[in-house]
């Protein structure tokens, strides 16, 4: 479905009690409806909020997340490692990524460059295992607790997560943020080892290991949207799109 060019996706949700409209990165706009609202009526209610949804697109364009922007980057900057990655584009048979030193260089056949998203997210995520892991396991042997296992992956919506047998889970995206902010959440996860909720023991658990815990998330809670078009892309996402 379409609405003024931009891709409408509609869902339901049983525990929904009234309409949710959202505006997803690089996708468009998602529609979650009761069950007692008809898809018949998703055209008028988009009419009915076209000035927010116009406000989010423009804002979404400004960032080059918006539907059909080609999410590709021309450098790759990882504040986590202080190191900056400037990437190149060639066409090949197949997609293909090549790192030297800080160049990247991504071939791609015709009418594929949107692959070279998901080539690169692979990329970040295979850094994030060289650096992300170790980094994890030095803080949770630092200040004394156990864990059962590390993983990095390209998480959608979180920064990490940390099951009920004490793996931690981490966002190969964690390398896009200053190292304080990625220790912040390091911790946060690994104080979930002890504390399965974030009642009062978490949070005083949290800010003994990181005194700045509550700036650290102030500024964590706006970083997600400064993330990179192309780290939030999905393989549903890639569609023949030409560099620009």
């Amino acid at each position: 479905m379409q609405w003024n060019s931009i891709p409408v996706t509609v869902t339901r949700n049983p525990r929904a009690r009234k309409v949710w409209l959202k505006m997803r990165s690089c996708r468009g706009i998602e529609v979650v409806l009761p069950y007692r609202v008809s898809a018949s009526e998703v055209p008028s209610i988009l009419e009915r909020h076209k000035s927010w949804l116009m406000e989010r697109l423009a804002d979404l364009e400004n960032r080059g997340q918006a539907p059909g922007q080609n999410p590709l980057p021309d450098t790759v900057k990882l504040a986590f490692l202080d190191r900056e990655y400037c990437v190149a584009y060639g066409e090949g048979v197949r997609p293909e990524l090549h790192v030297a030193e800080t160049q990247l260089r991504v071939l791609l056949p015709v009418g594929e460059t949107g692959a070279g998203a998901l080539l690169l997210q692979m990329w970040l995520a295979d850094l994030g295992k060289c650096h992300l892991v170790p980094f994890c396991r030095e803080l949770a042997q630092l200040h004394g607790m156990t864990i059962s296992g590390v993983r990095v992956r390209n998480q959608a919506g979180r920064w990490g997560s940390c099951s009920a047998r004490g793996g931690i889970s981490l966002n190969a995206k964690l390398l896009f943020l200053p190292r304080p902010l990625a220790r912040n959440i390091v911790l946060h996860e690994l104080c979930h080892v002890a504390h399965r909720n974030h009642g009062p023991a978490f949070k005083a658990a949290l800010r003994e290991l990181d005194p700045q815990a509550d700036l650290h998330e102030e500024l964590i809670r706006t970083a997600w949207a400064d993330l990179p078009a192309w780290t939030k892309w999905r393989k549903a996402d890639l569609g023949d799109k030409t560099r620009r």
